[in-house]
């Protein structure tokens, strides 16, 4: 073999080196290619379910604020709305004082245990029907008072308070419900 025919044959031989070390490496490249597209998947794929779950927690996180919001704010209003009712409803408590009054005004008395009482409270009109009922107390006309009757007795010790507004409070708390029941209904 020649010179010539040597170096030729070197050629050849690097060149078809070069050429399988071309495709190795593209061979090499694609498989990498293909290895980071695949991770590159997965990783997109991983986010997405993070990231729904991070949403979704998220999503709850604000619709339980707003649920609280709301309810505070409904607690609120009907806090409010127990006030305006209650203090219309005490200012209407002046329109029990009617052709029966007489007769109620006894049954308060009436429901009062037996005691030596020293003292009332009852609305400016009906100090003289109170002395009738008890000719030896000291009254006291209060016009804070609609009706009924706020009795002490010795040294303030026992008070006993049969008013309109003090049975209104003692009701209140089994009136409201169907109140705001009516009120929401109206609305």
């Amino acid at each position: 073999m020649g010179y010539q025919e040597l170096i030729d044959s070197l050629r050849k031989e690097g060149e078809k080196k070069a050429q399988a070390f071309r495709a190795e490496t593209r061979a090499e490249a694609d498989k990498i290619t293909s290895e980071t597209a695949g991770k590159i998947k997965q990783l997109r794929e991983e986010f997405r379910k993070k990231e729904t779950v991070l949403i979704m927690k998220q999503e709850n996180d604000i619709l339980s604020a707003a649920e609280n919001r709301a309810r505070s704010i409904r607690l609120s209003g009907e806090e409010s709305l127990s006030a305006r009712l209650f203090e219309l409803a005490g200012s209407m408590l002046h329109e029990l004082r009617d052709a029966r009054y007489n007769a109620v005004f006894t049954s308060l008395v009436n429901e009062l245990p037996p005691s030596v009482w020293t003292e009332a409270l009852v609305n400016q009109d009906d100090v003289s029907m109170t002395l009738v009922h008890f000719p030896n107390i000291h009254i006291i006309g209060d016009n804070r008072i609609s009706g009924g009757i706020d009795v002490s007795g010795e040294n303030s010790r026992q008070r006993i308070i049969n008013t309109f507004e003090k049975r209104l409070e003692r009701a209140w708390e089994e009136m409201l419900p169907s109140l705001i029941h009516e009120v929401r209904k109206e609305a």
